[in-house]
């Protein structure tokens, strides 16, 4: 197979479906923001318990991300 046979539907196929939302703030500073999270994803971040004043930053804008996707829906 050359790269003139590749299309765009082999490379669609080939992205890996959506993995579990993180469980702690630390793993998802780590990890990044799951791909193809969406809004369930960010619902389950505003779900973590408070990381504490080290991670509080990353949690704060995780929310508003959520804030604003909330209010664009």
């Amino acid at each position: 197979m050359g790269i003139d046979d590749i299309t765009l539907e082999d490379l669609l196929a080939g992205d890996p479906a959506c993995v579990a939302p993180p469980v702690t703030f630390q793993q998802l500073l780590v990890e990044g923001f799951p791909y193809k999270g969406g809004l369930e994803g960010l619902a389950a971040i505003e779900q973590m318990a408070d990381p504490g004043p080290q991670l509080a930053e990353v949690r704060q804008g995780y929310l508003q991300i959520l804030k604003m996707q909330r209010r664009a829906a």
